[in-house]
C-alpha cells in the first residue's frame, strides 16, 4: 500500500494547506551569496508580501539577509509548518531526518539529482523514502521548483503579481510552473495557487488531485502529469473531482520520445498514451494539447464565468481580410465549430449599419470591413458586434484585427486610435452576452506591430479581461472550450 493511501482526505487537505497558507517557513540551505538561487528564494520570502515567521537553517551562519539563521533544524525555536530545502542532494536526508524528529508537517524538497538521473540518484531518493517510513512528516518533491499562492504572497517567478483566480495548476515540471505563470498572467488569467511537484517520491498524483477537489479557493483543475505509481487511485480521485469541478489534464510523454525524456526527468516510466487517453476520458477530464490549448481552456472558463454562451449556438466572425476569414472558416471547421446562419432581421440591420456593404463584398457571415472603415468609427464598430451578438444563433464572436494594415493607417502607427478601439471594445465587451474573443495578427512583424500587440494586451487583456490571441488557433480552441462550457456544462464551473 502506498503512504498516500494511509492519509484521509481531511489531514491531505490541512497538510497541503501548510504550503499554500503557512504560519511559518524555513529554508534549509539558504544562502548569503546573492548570486545564488538559494538566496534568490530567501529573498522573495523576505521582500515580497508573505507575512509569517521566517527563518533560515545554514551551519556557517548567524544571519542572513538579517533573518535568524541556525546551525540545523534540530536548532530551530520553534516547529516550522513548512520546510523549503535547497542544500546539496547529499545532505537531503540527514535534513529531511531532522524535520522528521522535528516533527514538521511538511517538507518541500527543491534540490535535484534524485530519481531523475543514473548513478547514486535513485539510491538517494529511496533513503529519502526510507527516512519518512513511519513518520507523519511528508514530502513534496524532491526536484521541484517551488510553490506560488496569490493569497499567501508566495511566489517563485519575478515580476508575477498577486491577484487571486480560480484555476489551480500542479504541474511535474517547474519550467512549465514559471512558463504557465507569466504568460498566463500577461494575458490577464488569475491564479490562485501554482505547485512544483518534481519525482513525487512521496506525496502523489491521488494526493494533489484530492486536494483540489476538497479545496474550496480552486475552482477548475489544472494537471500536468508526466508519471504516477498508482494509476487506479489517480482514476478514482480525478472521476470524483471532475464530478464537481472542470479538469484539465496535460499529458508529458505522449511519444515514444517524450517517454524517454519523461524518464530522465523525473525517473519514472511514463506508460502507454492510449490507455491515459481512455483513462482521462472515462474520468470526465478535459484533456489538453499543450501549453497554448491549457491558457486558451482556461480563457474560456474565465469568459463562461462571466458570459456562458449556449450549447448550440455557432460563431460569427468579423474582421479584415478576405482570405484571412476564409481560413478561419476552414479552421473553426476543423476545431469542431460552425459559422452561424444569420437571420434575416441580422442581415437587414447590418445593412444598416453598412449601407454601402455591398461595395465590400456583401453582408453576411463573415463580416469583412477594410481597417480604416472598422475603426474610423468606433460607433460602426460597436454596432456591428452588438447586432451580430444580439442574432439566437451567435454563441460568440471572433474579432479578428491586421496590426499592420491598422499601422499603416495612421501617422503615429495607430497607436491612438488603437487605445481608442481598445476602450471601445471594452464597453461592447460589457453589453453583450456573449463571449466576445479578439485576434491580433502580424504583432510581431515590426515594432510597429509590436507595439500595438503589446499595447492590445495590457489594455484588453490584463485590465478589461477579454481573451486576447496572437494566434488564430488559440483563438479558436478557445471558443471550441466555451463551446464545451456552454449550456448544461455551465452548472460545474458556475
Amino acid at each position: 500500500m502506498h503512504r498516500h493511501a494511509r492519509h484521509n482526505k481531511t489531514h491531505t487537505m490541512q497538510l497541503l494547506d501548510h504550503a499554500f497558507h503557512p504560519r511559518s517557513i524555513t529554508v534549509a540551505g539558504a544562502s548569503a551569496n546573492r548570486a545564488k538561487w538559494a538566496n534568490i528564494l530567501f529573498r522573495r520570502l523576505i521582500d515580497g508580501p508573505w507575512k509569517g515567521t521566517l527563518a533560515a537553517v545554514n551551519p556557517g551562519r548567524d544571519t542572513i539577509e538579517g533573518v535568524p539563521c541556525f546551525h540545523s533544524v534540530a536548532k530551530l525555536p520553534f516547529t516550522p509548518d513548512y520546510v523549503q530545502v535547497v542544500v546539496p542532494r547529499e545532505d537531503v536526508a540527514r535534513t529531511l531526518q531532522d524535520c522528521v524528529d522535528r516533527g514538521v508537517p511538511l517538507v518541500h524538497i527543491f534540490s535535484a539529482g534524485f530519481g531523475e538521473v543514473g548513478g547514486i540518484g535513485p539510491a538517494l531518493q529511496a533513503e529519502l523514502q526510507r527516512v519518512l517510513q513511519g513518520s507523519r512528516t511528508r514530502m513534496i518533491g524532491p526536484n521541484s521548483l517551488g510553490i506560488y499562492s496569490a493569497r499567501a504572497g508566495l511566489d517563485f517567478s519575478r515580476g508575477c503579481h498577486f491577484t487571486p483566480g480560480p484555476a489551480t495548476f500542479i504541474s511535474q515540471s517547474g519550467s512549465l510552473c514559471t512558463d504557465v505563470l507569466a504568460l498566463g498572467q500577461a494575458r490577464g488569467l488569475n491564479f490562485g495557487k501554482i505547485l512544483s511537484v518534481g519525482n513525487c517520491a512521496d506525496l502523489d498524483w491521488p494526493d494533489f488531485v484530492r486536494y483540489c477537489r476538497e479545496d474550496k479557493e480552486t475552482g477548475v483543475a489544472v494537471f500536468y502529469i508526466e508519471s504516477v505509481r498508482d494509476g487506479r487511485a489517480l482514476f478514482d480521485e480525478l472521476s470524483q473531482l471532475a464530478a464537481v469541478k472542470p479538469v484539465l489534464l496535460l499529458k508529458g510523454g505522449r511519444t515514444e520520445d517524450g517517454a524517454r525524456s519523461v524518464v530522465s526527468h523525473t525517473g519514472r516510466m511514463a506508460g502507454s498514451y492510449d490507455g491515459w487517453r481512455v483513462m482521462m476520458r472515462q474520468a470526465g477530464v478535459v484533456e489538453l494539447d499543450g501549453i497554448e490549448d491549457m491558457l486558451s481552456a482556461l480563457s474560456a472558463f474565465d469568459a463562461c464565468t462571466r458570459t456562458p454562451p449556449l450549447q448550440d449556438a455557432d460563431l460569427m466572425v468579423i474582421g479584415s481580410g478576405g482570405g484571412v476569414s476564409v481560413l478561419i472558416s476552414d479552421a473553426a471547421h476543423a476545431e469542431g465549430l460552425r459559422l452561424a446562419s444569420l437571420s434575416d432581421m441580422t442581415l437587414e440591420a447590418l445593412g444598416e449599419v453598412l449601407p454601402d456593404a455591398e461595395a465590400l463584398g456583401g453582408i453576411g457571415n463573415p463580416v469583412e470591413i477594410p481597417v480604416d472603415r472598422m475603426f474610423g468609427d468606433l460607433q460602426r464598430m460597436a454596432q456591428l458586434i452588438k447586432v451580430a451578438a444580439a442574432d439566437p444563433a451567435v454563441g460568440s464572436v471572433l474579432l479578428h484585427v491586421n496590426l499592420i494594415a491598422l499601422s499603416n493607417n495612421y501617422d503615429d502607427g495607430g497607436v491612438a486610435q488603437w487605445e481608442a478601439v481598445c476602450a471601445g471594445l471594452g464597453a461592447v465587451a460589457a453589453h453583450i452576452g456573449e463571449p466576445l474573443a479578439v485576434v491580433l495578427r502580424n504583432g510581431g512583424c515590426n515594432d510597429l506591430t509590436e507595439a500595438l500587440l503589446r499595447l492590445g494586451m495590457q489594455r484588453l487583456a490584463r485590465e478589461l479581461a477579454l481573451p486576447v490571441f496572437g494566434d488564430m488557433r488559440e483563438a479558436l480552441a478557445f471558443l471550441r472550450h466555451c463551446r464545451r462550457w456552454g449550456g448544461e456544462g455551465h452548472a460545474k464551473i458556475a
